[in-house]
């Protein structure tokens, strides 16, 4: 199966397009691309996630088969609802990495005929597993000048809800 990867250009569009600077307590640990089925299709770490599930070797797999058994099936019944009702959903998995676990909060977004995944991950206690501010030097991209925008941010904009402070 050849899966269409985004460019980390195009994965930064759409964050610039979403969040600003200010928004940094809110900035995804990571996002995901999946398909109707739950197939893995892309994913864009705007940070270093070293605990955490992700990457090439998901590409191509279904979640199912990549997260713990509940936490898999809760997933792809979300990802089709997010579908078949053209909404967001909010879930949460509990993951284990290694000798520790992780809250794993996930927004989920329909884009086209795929869904969004935009996740935080937090430990046990809640506090999220990494601490963004707006002066993040992995955020930079998105202090880009106002009005800097492509045909895919103007696009994502109509279609998509915008997180305004």
């Amino acid at each position: 199966m050849s899966i269409a990867r985004w460019s980390i250009d195009k994965w930064q569009d759409l964050l610039r397009t979403l969040f600003r600077p200010e928004h940094a307590a809110f900035f995804p640990h990571k996002v995901f691309r999946w398909n109707a089925h739950g197939i893995y299709l892309d994913c864009f770490f705007p940070f270093q996630c070293e605990h955490l599930l992700g990457g090439e070797a998901i590409l191509g797999k279904s979640v199912r088969g990549v997260l713990p058994k509940s936490s898999g099936y809760m997933v792809q019944k979300a990802l089709e609802l997010t579908l078949r009702r053209g909404v967001s959903q909010d879930i949460q998995c509990v993951l284990p990495a290694g000798k520790q676990s992780y809250v794993a909060s996930v927004r989920l977004f329909p884009y086209d005929s795929e869904i969004l995944g935009f996740v935080t991950d937090h430990d046990l206690t809640g506090k999220p597993v990494i601490q963004v501010t707006p002066d993040h030097a992995s955020i930079g991209f998105l202090k880009s000048l106002p009005g800097l925008h492509t045909p895919f941010s103007r696009a994502v904009r109509k279609s998509s809800p915008q997180i305004n402070s």
